[in-house]
């Protein structure tokens, strides 16, 4: 008899799954596809040609299984399930993601010798060709000062050494902004987003005193600014990537009391704005793109004021969150992100007058970067 109730409740939960299944399969089917995920931050999957040249190849197959699992009815929210079913088994890192103790790590990178060693042969000879103020930010990644997150018995990349090794390349000419020491003083503050991999305004803050510090700009206070949160709900890059259940993130931005009027010329598609801070940013998938608007390669700021100092910023999206400390202190700003950059920058050079060169990144990003190079030489 136990053995008969048993069949029939076996049978039961047979046809509640199958059930199940097959209204998960016509809701796939009947769900309109989805261009992007919100979640991941990318493009997905949509349905594939079929020809036979792609049957035979296996292409079709590939981009099959791709689609069903992209289109999957419900994939974004799985994806935060995933994250905290990983927390709860002990899941240290998905991928290139440490799930951390409240926030979420890129892990550190490795070194593309062969690469970095021509970006910094460009670099130095960049700033020996042109005998004006030149200087180096490289920003540490949160896996090397708030390792303290990382999970237990986490084994990283020694990030500190591979910056010696760019610091000690660099040529002489170049001022060099380390602002390791600068940022370890803070790390139990809120210096680098829980669910991005980039630095929050606070850690561009104290990275800009010892910038002005260097590049001769005067004293820094936090007084000199007025601080607006702008966004209390920001899910960053990591958090797309792996989930974030419980962790969200701030963004505030920081407007100098000494700004006068400018300009802002995106000349990649000729818009033309009186802030660097993009409203439109906030409400997109990628908040962070508050910033400028996000990446571009070539953007200009022209300032009204007194200075006689004109910025070349060449740089990758940690100095978005810069250029709103740097904006005061220069009449003219022309920020170059190598990566979507393809005219002649002698001509946008000169053309510009430029008294100061920044270079500004994270590590992460430089010692992978293949772009560099390319613009420089």
């Amino acid at each position: 008899m136990k053995q008969k109730r048993s069949e029939i409740a076996a049978r039961y939960i047979a046809r509640i799954v199958f059930g199940l299944m097959c209204v998960v399969l016509m809701i796939n089917i009947l769900a309109p596809d989805k261009a992007t995920s919100q979640a991941e931050n990318r493009s997905l999957q949509t349905f594939p040609k079929c020809d036979a040249e792609d049957v035979l190849s296996g292409q079709f197959s590939q981009e099959l299984n791709n689609y069903v699992s992209d289109q999957f009815v419900g994939r974004d929210s799985l994806i935060h399930i995933r994250y905290l079913l990983n927390k709860l088994t002990g899941v240290k890192k998905i991928n290139d993601v440490y799930l951390g103790n409240g926030t979420l790590i890129q892990e550190n990178s490795a070194i593309n010798e062969e690469q970095m060693n021509r970006n910094i042969n460009a670099i130095n000879n960049f700033c020996i060709n042109h005998q004006v103020r030149s200087g180096f930010l490289l920003a540490p990644n949160a896996a090397n000062i708030q390792s303290d997150n990382l999970p237990a018995y986490s084994n990283t990349i020694d990030q500190d050494a591979q910056m010696d090794q760019i610091f000690s390349m660099l040529d002489t000419s170049i001022t060099q902004i380390d602002v390791r020491d600068t940022l370890d003083k803070h790390k139990d503050e809120y210096l680098y987003y829980h669910t991005d991999h980039h630095w929050t305004s606070l850690a561009t803050f104290y990275a800009f005193q010892q910038l002005a510090s260097s590049f001769e700009l005067g004293e820094v206070k936090k007084s000199d600014y007025t601080v607006y949160q702008v966004s209390d709900n920001f899910k960053g890059t990591l958090a797309k990537k792996v989930g974030s259940v419980g962790i969200q993130d701030d963004i505030e931005i920081y407007v100098s009391d000494n700004i006068k009027d400018y300009v802002m010329m995106d000349e990649s598609n000729g818009t033309r704005t009186c802030s660097i801070y993009n409203s439109k940013g906030l409400e997109s998938s990628n908040p962070y793109d508050v910033f400028l608007g996000g990446n571009t390669g070539l953007v200009q700021i022209e300032n009204l004021n007194d200075s006689d100092r004109h910025l070349l910023l060449i740089k990758d999206s940690y100095a978005n969150s810069m250029v709103q400390f740097l904006l005061p202190y220069y009449r003219t700003i022309t920020i170059v992100d190598p990566r979507y950059f393809y005219e002649d920058i002698e001509r946008i050079f000169n053309l510009n007058l430029i008294t100061d060169v920044l270079f500004l990144y994270n590590t992460n990003t430089f010692i992978q970067d293949t772009s560099i190079a390319d613009v420089l030489e």
